[in-house]
């Protein structure tokens, strides 16, 4: 148990964690974008049944 508590505490250090405040960036908002138009698919005619 004491491995894994040195593990955890390594761990930490290498991320420096706990060491203070940290810094919080906001994000931009992201730029609206215009709906792609959307072509409407090619009615097809239905192969009519050959008459016998």
């Amino acid at each position: 148990m004491a491995a894994l508590n040195a593990s955890v505490e390594k761990a930490k250090a290498s991320r420096r964690e706990g060491t203070g405040p940290t810094e919080v960036h906001k994000l931009p908002k992201p730029k609206k974008k215009t709906a792609a138009k959307k072509q409407q698919a090619k009615k097809t005619t239905g192969r009519r049944p050959r008459s016998a």
